[in-house]
């Protein structure tokens, strides 16, 4: 049988068509799972509900994180500030510091702080757990030394290894709470993806690079580093996604500056209307910022790996 120019047309436009129905689909289930939520959520919330005293409604939470957004009343009463530079220089009168300007009692400047350490920290554990997951492919030893220490601490929950930085290193040292935390959660799962992609190109593969004369450099160049980037991609979006989490428990558990501090600090009073609605605000935002991220680096990520889902878009 053969295959006409017309065949190959017919099962691309075939495929086109897939791919705008499952993109509208997507689009729809979407839409749809995020009405429910927000729908429960306000059902949740309604007076008579036993949670509402509990549970602010959507636009409560949102009205809450836009008004407090620039300048924060609650904060200034409070004397929370993110300006400890300006702070340092003023005189005390009556008991209270004063004279701040008020872009400094506001969360912008926390949200930016967190955020900022956050991809920090898995900027530098990505490239140190890409470095060596990688370099064991050049020098397969490395993988002997590594893997049994990476193996040990990848089973210690992060859960536990989060308060020992905080009451280790203290919390006057960012380099070695939020971002120390982050980067090396992310330095072992990088790690850990880079194998794991490694292992799953097939063996076939290698054997055929090899009987065309490919070297060790050669067959990493153009084999193991072209294969591994779509997993090791998805691992870095999980790396991330869990970054988001990890970053502000510890910054609710120790440092005085960023959105975890906030929402400890809007905890003590969330028996009343105001301590509630500021914390699922700040979560809501994290949220947000979580999956608006993710999307971001889906679309970058799609146009580095074209290559390996062409197949997929055709149908082939």
């Amino acid at each position: 049988m053969t295959t006409t120019s017309t065949d190959v047309l017919e099962v691309r436009a075939a495929a086109r068509r897939n791919r705008r129905r499952h993109r509208v689909s997507h689009l729809f289930h979407l839409v749809l799972g995020m009405v429910l939520f927000l729908l429960v959520w306000q059902l949740w919330a309604a007076p008579f509900s036993p949670l509402s005293s509990l549970i602010p409604s959507p636009i409560e939470a949102v009205n809450h994180f836009l008004d407090n957004l620039i300048f924060s009343e609650p904060m200034r009463d409070r004397f929370v500030h993110a300006c400890p530079d300006l702070a340092a220089g003023l005189e005390f009168r009556r008991g209270r510091l004063s004279s701040l300007p008020d872009y400094c009692f506001g969360y912008i400047l926390h949200l930016l702080h967190t955020t900022r350490n956050i991809l920090i920290a898995v900027g530098l554990g990505t490239v140190i757990g890409l470095g060596v997951g990688l370099s064991t492919l050049l020098i397969p030893w490395i993988a002997d030394l590594v893997t049994p220490v990476a193996g040990f601490f990848g089973t210690t929950p992060i859960f536990i290894v989060a308060p020992f930085f905080v009451i280790w290193f203290g919390i006057d040292y960012p380099l070695l709470t939020t971002i120390g935390v982050v980067a090396f959660y992310t330095t072992l799962l990088m790690y850990f993806f880079t194998r794991r992609a490694a292992e799953n190109i097939p063996a076939g593969i290698i054997e055929s690079a090899l009987t065309l004369g490919g070297d060790r450099r050669t067959i990493f160049r153009w084999v193991y580093l072209r294969g591994t980037v779509p997993e090791i991609a998805g691992g870095f979006r999980i790396a991330l996604g869990g970054a988001w989490g990890l970053g502000t428990l510890v910054e609710v558990l120790g440092p005085q500056m960023g959105g975890g501090f906030l929402i400890r600090m809007f905890s003590y009073v969330v028996g009343r209307s105001e301590g509630a609605t500021a914390v699922v605000g700040l979560i809501l935002f994290f949220g947000v910022l979580a999956v608006v991220v993710d999307v971001l680096l889906v679309v970058v990520i799609r146009s580095f790996t074209r290559w390996s889902e062409g197949g997929r878009q055709l149908g082939l």
